[in-house]
């Protein structure tokens, strides 16, 4: 195996990361909706920020780089919210939502061919138009180019293609800039006793794109993935983090023989900023409709309400103490419980011709174990209805928009358990249904309104259980 193999397999790792961006991305769209729904929350713009966050890390360490500098682009448009830049408008949100469908592609197509095979750079476009005051979002397609390069993801070229050159130390320093972090040299030398110097650098880089915004490196992962390695890597990157701090951090890792972080001194130019951010009134409202494009008005900045409560628990997260486990193997586990509960029914057949009652009562005991087993073994194919109605706000909201009509989703009883192979079937035929009642059921904001009725109808998805007879 060469020294280079270890580094390049990821592949291992590849199901883990698909389950735990699927985590990640669920929770971003609850949140993303209760922002719509509930208007700005400190604690829900906190969640928002931690999954973009979770999801950059996790997508750098796998090489990632689009799904990389998508969710760290999400991650830095949210923080800037975190820190007073005002409230998300409607146009932030749908920005967003956009960001998140981004990353539910890339995760998709991973599923399917192994690759993310997405591009970021519209995306990124987009936050950067908005930011610059022309925040009246065209389609993906029809986004103006960037007026400067977007950086790059930690650690080299996107999957596909061939690296991009690197940015120079000034274009680094805008970047550093433009996010509010100090620019920092690093400089890590590996142990020259290392077994395999060439995959330690590698995973050493990794690392230290989790821990800071690597702008540049010297070798890249794709130089070192190519044996390109003398002993050394050299770095610049942002970070808030203290020189010493990162230092000592990176002493840590294995087989590092000296580390050297300090701030960089060359002089680089600051980005131009604009003298004031888009922002919107406090409400999330739907931008006034007019019969042709314009420029947003650029609105006065509306601050975070001070002294939110410490984030509460995100709804949907997997609590302590549960494991994942691969459906197949769970289903191989039931067969193979059935296959016992046959053996045993004709152990017991057999026993009661042996005039032993010992061993007559050591098999009814036996038996009593297995039926027991047989029944837990069932109940880990029973899973909560909420598994297929957490999907469903998403799909009733982008209906809804796009039918021009106002619609409160209430889901009921999604506590409730069924077998797993029922709640495969669901999705689809409920979908039909719910569409067919945003479609004919709910009538337009203005007719409900002439009728007397609220401007926002509800459709209600309950499940209880019903006693038989």
């Amino acid at each position: 195996m060469s020294e280079a193999d270890p580094a390049m397999d990821m592949s291992k790792y590849l199901k883990m990361f698909i389950t735990e961006s699927q985590e990640h991305l669920q929770r971003m769209e609850n949140s993303l909706l209760a922002l719509e729904k509930d208007g700005a929350d400190r604690a829900v713009i906190d969640t928002l920020f931690r999954e973009a966050h979770s999801l950059k890390g996790m997508s750098a360490s796998m090489g990632y780089d689009e799904l990389a500098r998508a969710s760290h682009r999400m991650e830095d448009f949210l923080d800037g919210y975190r820190k007073g830049m005002g409230v998300p408008d409607r146009a932030a949100v749908d920005i967003l939502f956009e960001g998140l469908d981004l990353l539910r592609q890339g995760v998709e197509n991973l599923i399917a061919n192994s690759s993310p095979n997405i591009s970021a750079q519209p995306f990124l476009e987009r936050v950067s138009a908005y930011r610059s005051g022309l925040g009246a979002v065209a389609p993906s397609g029809a986004v103006p180019p960037a007026t400067a390069a977007s950086p790059p993801a930690p650690g080299g070229a996107p999957a596909g293609g061939p690296a991009p050159p690197q940015p120079g130390l000034e274009e680094a320093g805008r970047w550093a800039a433009e996010w509010g972090l100090p620019l920092l040299r690093v400089e890590v030398q590996i142990a020259e006793d290392t077994p395999l110097p060439t995959a330690r650098a590698y995973i050493t880089l990794k690392k230290l794109g989790e821990m800071v915004d690597l702008f540049r490196a010297t070798p890249t992962l794709e130089e070192i993935k190519g044996g390109h390695f003398d002993g050394r890597i050299e770095a610049v990157a942002g970070s808030p983090e203290d020189p010493e701090a990162l230092a000592a951090r990176l002493r840590d890792l294995p087989e590092v023989a000296r580390v050297t972080v300090e701030a960089q001194r060359e002089p680089a130019t600051p980005p131009a900023v604009p003298a004031a951010l888009p922002e919107a009134p406090a409400a999330l409202l739907p931008p006034p409709a007019t019969s042709t494009p314009s420029l947003r008005e650029v609105q006065p900045l509306v601050p975070l309400p001070p002294g939110s409560p410490p984030t509460p628990p995100v709804p949907g997260q997997r609590p302590p103490g549960l494991v994942r486990v691969d459906t197949q193997l769970l289903d191989n586990l039931i067969d193979l419980v059935g296959e016992v509960i046959t053996a045993k029914g004709g152990l017991v057949e057999q026993v009661q011709t042996v005039p032993d009652r010992p061993l007559r009562e050591t098999v009814g005991r036996l038996e009593t174990l297995i039926l027991n087993l047989h029944e837990r073994a069932m109940k880990l194919r029973m899973m909560p209805i909420e598994v297929v109605t957490d999907r469903f706000p998403r799909a009733i909201r982008d209906l809804a928009r796009k039918a021009g009509k106002e619609v409160e989703f209430q889901v009921v009883g999604k506590e409730i358990e069924l077998d797993r192979a029922i709640l495969e079937a669901l999705p689809d035929p409920l979908m039909h249904i719910l569409r067919n009642s945003i479609d004919h059921g709910i009538e337009t904001p203005e007719e409900r309104e002439r009728a007397g009725k609220p401007r926002t109808g509800t459709i209600r998805l309950e499940a209880f259980r019903e006693k038989e007879g």
